[in-house]
């Protein structure tokens, strides 16, 4: 009996989370900082820190942490007179959680969709945390014009064989 109870609740666990999650709408979005895009999936939260004339830097977070996890080192790249770009992926932080696969197609079509409506067509660094890791690697391979410098922060997610002896 407790065996099926256990079952039943880890059967049930991701329909209850689901259920608890709170929607993401214009009521949530009402104190957001930054602004909104529009996108083919969605609505895609995202903020512009620093001098406009400043160099660019584009930030992508990981799997768990929205784009507030780069607050720090915004701050620091401003104060050397960076442009400094965060977004939320969507499904997390103040974007829309638009349902089907996310896989690394996914993220990379979002971040080249927001670039595009953000009318930016010059080149950047890039920073990758965590996740954000893999899917700015995939996005610089199909963009290297586009790069100027990538930076990886414990990046995760990039499909390495740790072997037996991990």
């Amino acid at each position: 009996m407790i065996l099926f109870l256990i079952v039943i609740a880890i059967l049930a666990a991701p329909f209850i989370i689901e259920w608890r999650r709170i929607p993401m709408d214009a009521q949530a979005r009402a104190d957001a900082p930054g602004e909104f895009a529009e996108l083919s999936n969605g609505i895609t939260h995202y903020q512009f820190h620093g001098p406009v004339d400043g160099p660019l830097v584009v930030c992508v977070h990981g799997l768990t942490t929205p784009s507030f996890v780069y607050e720090g080192l915004a701050k620091r790249l401003v104060e050397r007179g960076h442009r400094v770009l965060v977004y939320d992926h969507y499904g997390r932080g103040y974007s829309d959680r638009p349902k089907g696969d996310q896989d690394r197609a996914f993220f990379v079509s979002h971040l080249e969709e927001l670039l595009e409506h953000l009318n930016i067509d010059t080149t950047f660094d890039l920073v990758g945390y965590s996740m954000g890791g893999w899917v700015v690697t995939a996005y610089a391979a199909m963009h290297p014009k586009m790069i100027k410098r990538l930076f990886l922060l414990a990046p995760a997610g990039m499909g390495h064989e740790l072997g037996w002896t991990a």
